[in-house]
């Protein structure tokens, strides 16, 4: 019993590395990195995040994936070979947008569940076609449904924990022609999740198990790759704030497809009803954020009095700093800023240390210091929004 259980466990395994959508879901976040890295250098000069840092979030999801399988494996989830390469298509063909945010469960699986309604009833005249849509038509729509709610809370975190963090600084004009600035959350993520499909491995010999598809049966053990995608423009608030909220509701829609997803079990419309809520409430989560951005004032802006940090450069000084985005330089060695050249100028009066005085976002003022050596006055990782007609795209400090 151990002994197919492992074997099963390997072959699952190496099934994920020949699966396209972990192959897509990479090559998609490379291609992220790499727009944002030349959006940073003609915005700023500069890169501000290291070019695979999208690639590297993605793979950072294991934990989660292990954690969630024992959930799916206790279940019993089962899908046909047709709805996970249905699922599959849809991620592809969403992925070939390069919009991430249509990476978002609630889309592909959403749709995907819809789709293993619709198509099973069609026929094509092709074998290999209907084969797969006879398959299609072996879904067990409440298991999707469950799937497709804990898929959306786990998302929801990722989010909140991920994604509202190292967010890119963009510049863009107002509709007065003033500079404002802004900040991309984007991210992918390729979830590894166990799940069980017909197939010639294990017996299903337990009466309680799998508890929702009951019946004697063979099963496959895979590691099915599942990818997920967000993307979020701020420019009224801090991103930090924003997109945690943005993540917690994201867990809160999952919570609620789950309820109606196990509600479905028992009458299964339920779970069409869950798919089309997942679908259009994703979509409004999105225009709510946006339209609350929109309406609100830009607060990446020129001030009268102080300059708002737009960016920080990891492993500068400004960042050993700890200083934030959001937070506003009010003095520099002493003196009042509210300009870059100001900035620079305070900068010059002591070439071996510099002090600020900072305003957080909660308004309560503190101190930041450093030594500065030869050659860094003009290095310490400070991202500002340049001023009025000047506003040419710079590295302060």
């Amino acid at each position: 019993m151990i002994e197919s259980w492992l074997l099963e466990l390997l072959k699952g395994v190496g099934r994920l590395f020949i699966h396209p959508v972990f192959y897509v879901t990479l090559a998609l976040a490379v291609v992220l990195g790499y727009f944002r890295v030349k959006r940073e250098r003609h915005d700023f000069h500069i890169r501000i995040e290291y070019g695979l840092t999208e690639f590297q979030k993605a793979c950072k999801t294991l934990v989660l994936g292990l954690v969630l399988s024992f959930v799916t494996v206790g279940l019993g989830l089962i899908l046909p070979f047709g709805t996970i390469f249905l699922i599959s298509l849809v991620t592809v063909f969403f992925a070939l947008f390069i919009k991430p945010r249509w990476l978002s469960t609630g889309y592909i699986v959403g749709f995907s569940l819809l789709l293993a309604v619709l198509l099973p009833k069609w026929t094509t005249g092709i074998e290999s076609v209907d084969s797969l849509f006879s398959s299609i038509g072996e879904t067990h729509l409440p298991s999707l449904a469950i799937l497709m709610g804990l898929l959306m809370i786990v998302e929801g975190i990722l989010v909140s924990k991920q994604a509202s963090i190292q967010t890119s600084p963009q510049l863009a004009k107002s509709k007065r022609g003033l500079p404002v600035g802004s900040h991309i959350a984007q991210r992918v993520w390729v979830l590894p999740l166990f799940l069980f499909v017909p197939g010639e491995g294990l017996s299903t010999t337990f009466e309680w198990w799998p508890v929702l598809q009951m019946g004697e049966q063979s099963l496959s053990l895979w590691l099915v790759p599942f990818g997920m995608g967000f993307y979020q423009r701020i420019k009224a608030s801090l991103p930090r704030e924003t997109v945690a909220i943005t993540g917690r509701q994201l867990s809160a829609l999952g919570a609620l497809i789950l309820c109606l997803a196990i509600s479905s079990v028992w009458w299964e419309v339920i779970a069409i009803i869950a798919a089309v809520i997942a679908v259009f409430a994703r979509e409004w989560i999105h225009y709510l954020v946006r339209v609350h951005d929109d309406k609100n004032q830009p607060i990446f802006v020129q001030r009268d009095e102080g300059l708002i940090i737009l960016g920080v450069i990891p492993e500068s000084p400004a960042g050993k700093m700890n200083l934030l985005i959001g937070e506003i330089i009010v003095k520099v060695n002493g003196q009042s800023v509210s300009t870059v050249e100001g900035f620079y100028e305070a900068l010059q009066h002591n070439r071996a240390f510099c002090k600020l005085q900072v305003v957080d976002d909660n308004g309560e003022a503190r101190f930041a210091q450093c030594a500065i050596y030869e050659g860094d006055h003009h290095e310490l990782g400070l991202l500002f929004v340049q001023d009025g007609k000047k506003w040419k795209r710079t590295v302060a400090g």
